[in-house]
């Protein structure tokens, strides 16, 4: 006998497509569910089974070796229909089962036992089953096996269906962040170029580069998910490109990146130098005259070097002002120089000056 439709079948589909399980990879956390309840409950076939429109399909099976069936022969179409638990001692003494080919042509399945996955309204979506060749009944500790298996199957699914609306959440506040600091920018820009003060409108745009800095390294980390490294590489593309436009036409600027990927807060303090250092560079240095900002930045597995140049006017008495934190930017740099355990030497070239800072990694044990 086909199962009939569930009283709200479309509800209970909807339900169950908003896990977004279907037609997803095989996976251990759930093979192994499935292997564990067909040694408790000493059965050949045990599956996690979803039932969709037109068919079941199995997130995870043993003993079967198919990841979909039919829905016309399918006995947990049946099972959703009834409570929490179902179990069927003999399938062909139970009449919407009797006529199945599953269960009457040899090797039959001739018992059945379904814990029901229920989702978070109530609506069942599927099983967790399993079969036996042979008519049998469960003990009361392989039903509660059967029973918990099913409930740590729903905790698992609740908690990525979860953790995906959490992400979802998060990218719309960072979009919307993004779009924030993009539109301050812009204000920032228009009032910058229309200010008659020089010193206005050096300040405007100084703020103006930090916000594009800030812009660029929330979009990276916008990319990455939680607890991932970002690219030191695609971070400092996207800056020079920012900060290329804020430049006078006249200055050149050059960004040189070796590095694999980094964490988040190490790329932060990188960023925040080259942004004090080239803010300095175009009040100080190349303030009345055209040249070059190159930054040279190399990561190794156990240590880091960072080389930011200019060719600009700056002379020895302008490196031992830096180096003695004369101004806030130099201020700046060395305080968060020390907060990585960094050396840091200002140095005068010619022409122009020239800042390295060197540091290495602190060893950990991986989690992992």
């Amino acid at each position: 006998m086909k199962p009939p439709p569930h009283p709200r079948e479309q509800e209970r589909l909807n339900e169950l497509r908003g896990y977004g399980i279907l037609d997803t990879e095989r996976e251990a956390d759930f093979d192994e569910l499935v292997q564990l309840a067909s040694e408790l409950c000493d059965v050949p076939v045990s599956v996690v089974n979803f039932v969709d429109e037109g068919r079941q399909w199995f997130k995870a099976e043993t003993g079967l070796g198919v990841r979909s069936t039919p829905i016309d022969t399918s006995l947990c179409g049946h099972a959703i229909l009834e409570g929490d638990f179902v179990e069927i001692p003999d399938t062909l003494a139970d009449p919407r089962m009797a006529d199945n080919p599953l269960c009457k042509d040899e090797p039959g399945f001739r018992f059945y036992a379904g814990a029901i996955l229920k989702g978070a309204t109530g609506l069942p979506i599927g099983t967790f089953c399993i079969l036996d060749h042979k008519p049998r009944r469960l003990t009361l500790a392989q039903r509660r096996v059967l029973q918990v298996l099913a409930r740590h199957v729903m905790r698992e699914l609740n908690l990525r269906q979860s953790l995906k609306r959490e992400k979802t959440l998060r990218r719309e506040v960072d979009h919307r962040v993004k779009n924030s600091l993009a539109s301050i920018g812009a204000v920032l820009s228009v009032k910058a170029r229309r200010t008659e003060s020089a010193e206005v409108r050096a300040a405007l745009e100084d703020v103006c580069v930090r916000i594009r800095s800030l812009s660029s390294m929330h979009a990276e980390l916008y990319q990455a998910e939680e607890g991932q490294r970002v690219s030191l590489s695609n971070l400092f593309n996207r800056i020079a490109k920012d900060l290329q436009q804020l430049l006078p036409d006249d200055v050149e600027l050059l960004i040189h990146v070796h590095s694999a990927d980094v964490q988040p807060e190490f790329a932060n303090s990188l960023l925040l130098i080259v942004n004090e250092f080239i803010s300095n560079s175009i009040k100080h240095g190349l303030n009345d005259s055209s040249g070059m900002i190159e930054i040279e930045i190399d990561v190794y597995e156990t240590s880091w070097r960072m080389i930011c140049a200019d060719n600009g006017t700056g002379d020895e008495r302008a490196a031992e002002r830096a180096a003695g934190g004369a101004g806030l930017g130099s201020q700046v740099i060395r305080s968060i120089a020390q907060s990585l355990g960094a050396s840091i030497i200002w140095q005068a070239r010619e022409p122009g000056l020239s800042l390295t800072l060197s540091g290495l990694f602190e060893l950990r044990s991986d989690p992992s």
